[in-house]
């Protein structure tokens, strides 16, 4: 994996640029954070990921160069961004390891088969129904990355900001979530 700091800078910097053309309606929202959560899927030796909210796919970019082995799916609601992030992928020759799912990520969780060794939940919105799906697809061991989770758990502490970012290491014990695929 590359970890140099720009990794896909030209795609960090069209993120920004199409956010700032777009106005204060676009859900495109680069993260300088991503090429960390890649190296936390190399660490982990992740193999499959899956992504809500790929904006025009810089993260999700980053997410499948982790490890030649890792396959990713990303859920975009927006068809221009999904339009966009497609054709990011195919210029940057990952379009074999990134599968995009083309609409509203509620249709698609709950027929979704786990388990994934990451969960990245980045989509912004109130998503609390998500939650049981969301813990059902992290694989034991497996990392749940997710914005906006504060007081939203039972037991999680509410003196935390809500706009916190929430990493939760899984233990869930569903049977079916037993390796970090």
């Amino acid at each position: 994996m590359n970890t140099d700091e720009h990794v896909y800078q030209d795609l960090f910097d069209r993120s920004l640029l199409h956010q700032t053309e777009h106005g204060d309606g676009c859900t495109v929202f680069p993260t300088p954070q991503a090429p960390l959560w890649a190296m936390m899927a190399a660490a982990l030796s992740v193999t499959r990921v899956l992504e809500i909210g790929c904006g025009i796919g810089y993260q999700t970019a980053c997410l499948a160069s982790a490890a030649p082995d890792v396959l990713v799916e990303t859920i975009e609601n927006d068809p221009l961004h999904a339009d966009l992030a497609q054709a990011e992928f195919e210029q940057l020759g990952l379009s074999n390891r990134i599968t995009i799912l083309r609409g509203d990520a509620e249709s698609f969780l709950p027929d979704l088969d786990g388990p994934y060794g990451l969960v990245m939940e980045d989509a912004g919105i109130d998503y609390d129904r998500w939650l049981p799906d969301l813990t059902r697809l992290t694989g034991r061991g497996g990392l749940l990355i997710t914005s906006q989770l504060a007081g939203r758990l039972p037991g999680w502490d509410p003196r935390l900001p809500t706009e916190a970012l929430t990493i939760v290491r899984a233990n869930f014990s569903y049977p079916h979530a037993e390796s970090r695929t």
